[in-house]
């Protein structure tokens, strides 16, 4: 059970980081100095991006710097193993098709633990994460 909340918070942490940081890209499409390369977002963390911080204002990002970072994260994932990015990718579905932004914060909340909304989807990349399939 310990493996799990630990694979389940460093989860949360990567989606977060998936958000991005505004202060690390450039302008017009450009990265900054020693800013990340632009990606072109797909349609699963447009989705994730609009609902979590566009509708909900779940992080304190901008929707186009949560859209870079949860691309660059996804494409890791998948280039890490596929099983890996597919069971992302479900996890950012999952979120993006929440009814309203009470989810969205218990599932960034994890609130309540044993029943938070995308729960079954982080619980795949928990046990792919304790497999050591995927890296937390």
């Amino acid at each position: 059970m310990l493996r799990l909340t630990y694979g389940a918070l460093a989860l949360i942490t990567m989606l977060a980081a998936a958000c991005g940081d505004d202060s690390a890209g450039g302008t017009d499409g450009t990265g900054g100095v020693g800013g990340a390369q632009m990606v072109e977002p797909g349609p699963t963390c447009t989705a994730f991006c609009v609902q979590v911080i566009g509708t909900c204002m779940a992080y304190g990002f901008t929707e186009e710097s949560c859209r870079q970072g949860c691309q660059t994260n996804l494409n890791d994932e998948y280039a890490r193993a596929e099983e890996c990015g597919e069971a992302v990718e479900a996890v950012f579905a999952c979120v993006s098709e929440l009814d309203d932004c009470e989810s969205v914060r218990d599932w960034r909340d994890q609130t309540p633990a044993d029943a938070f909304p995308c729960r079954p989807e982080v619980l795949v990349v928990d046990g792919l994460i304790a497999d050591g399939i995927c890296l937390p």
